[in-house]
């Protein structure tokens, strides 16, 4: 990271005691273009080499703005209830967007933190561990990622084995996962990074779990060559 970018994350981290961030988030509405800076910042701090030239401004204006429901930033017209659906080919950025964006979430909860949004802060688990959390120790080891109030981020999603086995008793986690998570979807996000096309859902999740995704999700594509 360079200079501007270390000062932008060492304002974010230190520019409130708690009774300055309580007054801020009271008295004041949010810095939007502090906050874009300190948004920005978390993508170097994710990776270094982070080049928004080659990024899709309008997906990360439009997450920007799902974050404080800011509509004049909406630009793909999200709905700020849903999750993201981050899907394309390998390499494109989706994890190091879905990353970030956990960053700011965190850092938005910490400095704002009398603006109550049930969406802030999330989990974060790859679609492979959460198969081995249930190989290792059955089906009663999920439960707690449906638990209301728990937002998740499912990185690599598709990439799990299906099914997965527990002493023998096989079965498909995400599709089990998705399916508790969409009963709690007032209370609680996920997320998902994939290179799974939407089409690909119903195939390997059935299509209860395909259509409950419409709801539960915006859907997002990352086009183009690969960053690596």
């Amino acid at each position: 990271m360079d200079n501007e970018t270390n000062e932008v994350l060492r304002q974010a981290t230190a520019r409130f005691t708690p009774s300055q961030a309580s007054k801020s988030s009271t008295d004041h509405e949010p810095d939007m273009v502090l906050e874009a800076k300190i948004f920005r910042a978390h993508f170097y701090e994710v990776e270094p080499k982070f080049n928004p030239d080659k990024t899709d401004r309008k997906v990360l204006n439009t997450i920007f703005a799902w974050v404080w429901r800011y509509d004049p930033c909406n630009y793909l017209g999200v709905e700020y209830d849903k999750g993201f659906f981050l899907y394309g080919n390998i390499g494109r950025g989706k994890s190091m967007t879905i990353k970030a964006m956990q960053k700011y979430m965190n850092s938005v909860k910490a400095r704002h933190y009398k603006r109550e949004d049930y969406r802030l802060g999330a989990w974060w688990k790859t679609a492979s561990e959460l198969a081995n959390i249930y190989a290792a120790d059955g089906q009663p080891a999920l439960i707690k990622y449906a638990a209301d109030g728990l937002n998740l981020i499912v990185d690599e999603f598709g990439r799990e084995p299906i099914p997965a086995s527990n002493y023998g008793t096989k079965m498909n986690v995400l599709q089990f996962l998705l399916q508790l998570r969409y009963d709690k979807r007032r209370s609680t996000i996920t997320h998902i990074t994939t290179n799974l096309t939407p089409d690909r859902l119903e195939p390997l999740y059935g299509d209860y779990v395909a259509d409950r995704c419409k709801e539960m999700f915006n859907f997002i594509e990352f086009n183009g060559e690969s960053l690596r």
